[in-house]
């Protein structure tokens, strides 16, 4: 008897999952003295997600994904990336997006 082959899913996309430490810009509205005011310092943010792009202007992360499709984007100026870790590589096959996949038998 000869063995059924099994058909390899080819994904959809693959996206490596970062940790990113980034600088930001900020500001207040609030009186201060000149003294506190100089000691102020520039706000450090923490993005995870999937790096979907990235160049030397900037860096494309984003949490959700509908098909071809995503949500929750962030979009962080590479010069302002103070620290990147890599966490894992995630494939995304169609199957996963049809409703029917989850539904209970």
């Amino acid at each position: 008897m000869a063995k059924k082959k099994k058909i390899k899913e080819i994904p959809m996309y693959q996206f490596d999952r970062y940790e990113c430490w980034w600088e930001d810009a900020c500001g207040s509205c609030e009186w201060k003295s000149i003294k506190e005011a100089v000691q102020d310092k520039p706000s450090m943010c923490f993005t995870e997600g999937y790096l979907i792009k990235k160049d030397k202007d900037s860096h494309i992360f984003t949490m959700s994904f509908q098909a071809d499709e995503v949500g929750d984007q962030m979009i962080v100026p590479s010069k302002n990336i103070k620290k990147l870790t890599y966490l894992y590589t995630k494939k995304f096959y169609e199957k996963d997006y049809k409703y029917e996949t989850y539904k209970k038998q």
